[in-house]
């Protein structure tokens, strides 16, 4: 309990080190040949363009059709959240925690949601992303699945819905001002999702979620009554807040109407002791994060740079559940599958090792231990 708070509170000063790791991303690719792909090896980067000019998610023509980036030496590439959110720290813990081995790892701060998949798919220099299972829900309908794979199901998130405290159930909120996250972020296809689902009319309002709760502790008369948030408990946005701020978080009530990508889920005093008090907890849903990558065509330069990184992330798993790290890192289980999505082919070969070798007595298989995302 008290190393969780203590966690959270540090995430401050974590969070600027990750920012740092951030990088510029050059411009979106066409498509065309595997063989045109490989060719671009050598090909001078482009001119960075701006994320809102990148064209949309568009269908799949072929199944490793984005031309390859100019590759840096054992380096890979990540998207991960928005500053404050899980995602962001799973980044960072995989950039310092695997203890060198493997390809050095660059950490990029999106923002989840739909703009993660339009950069695993069309973002030069981009190999993975931090997404959710509603993210994952969602790009179904593009026909992704054959251009992205999995290297692992990680932890759940939770949804966190602030609110003022003249708000006492979500039903207060109907007709209110809502924030909802950044738009295209996986916040707002979560908390969208539930909000529609129970039938409540809001005006939404999509401001970061330091932002939105900056503005819910000022003296706006029409200001925001509620924001949510998807993020993994112990959120560090909220290690700040207590009641004398004159904020509490609301239940969020799980119902089988909203999919089998919900789960129920609760906060608790543990992880917001100045929020929450004694035993009490607040119900609310969560979905699952999930490493996925680019499927890069198996002889090229890319590929065995994403074969590495897995084999150091398998083999090194154990030092990310230590302690100092973000506390979800325990409830990870590698092992954990998404049958409806094809795992990358050298996790799925290691994760057969870790079998083999704690079958015959030669390994702990401690890679495949924790609660894990259900």
């Amino acid at each position: 309990m008290r190393q969780s708070n203590a966690w959270a509170r540090s995430r401050t000063v974590r969070s600027a080190a990750a920012l740092l790791l951030s990088l510029a991303l050059a411009a979106p690719v066409t498509t065309g040949s595997p063989a045109a792909a490989q060719s671009l090896l050598d090909t001078p980067a482009r001119t960075v363009q701006p994320a809102a000019t990148r064209p949309p998610v568009a269908r799949a023509k072929s199944a490793r059709s984005r031309p390859a980036p100019v590759p840096s030496v054992r380096t890979v590439t990540l998207v991960s959240g928005e500053p404050g959110s899980t995602a962001l720290d799973t980044a960072y813990d995989l950039t310092t925690g695997l203890g060198g081995e493997g390809p050095r790892l660059q950490a990029v701060v999106g923002a989840g949601g739909e703009r993660a998949i339009t950069d695993v798919l069309r973002t030069r220099g981009v190999d993975m992303g931090i997404l959710t299972t509603a993210d994952l829900k969602q790009a179904e309908t593009e026909d992704v699945g054959r251009q992205v794979v999995y290297i692992a199901k990680l932890h759940n998130v939770e949804l966190h819905a602030l609110a003022r405290a003249d708000i006492a159930h979500l039903t207060d909120l109907d007709g209110k001002v809502v924030n909802l996250g950044e738009a295209g972020s996986s916040t707002q296809q979560v908390a969208r999702r539930v909000l529609q689902h129970l039938g409540i009319r809001f005006t939404e309002a999509n401001f970061g979620p330091a932002e939105a709760t900056a503005r819910m502790r000022g003296a706006e008369a029409e200001g925001i009554a509620a924001s949510f948030f998807l993020t993994g408990k112990p959120g560090a946005l909220y290690a700040g807040l207590a009641e004398a701020d004159g904020l509490h978080f609301l239940p969020v009530p799980y119902e089988p109407g909203l999919g089998d990508i919900f789960y129920p889920a609760s906060l608790g005093h543990a992880e917001y002791p100045a929020l929450i008090k004694g035993e009490e907890s607040v119900d609310t849903v969560a979905v699952a994060a999930v490493l996925v990558a680019f499927d890069w065509a198996e002889r090229t330069d890319r590929y065995r740079q994403l074969a590495a990184f897995t084999a150091a992330l398998f083999a090194g798993f154990d030092r990310l559940r230590a302690p100092g790290r973000h506390p979800k890192w325990r409830e990870v289980n590698l092992a954990a599958a998404l049958p409806e999505w094809r795992r990358f082919k050298p996790a799925q070969q290691a994760l057969d090792e870790r079998v083999r070798q704690a079958a015959g007595g030669t390994g702990t298989g401690t890679a495949m231990a924790g609660g894990g995302a259900r």
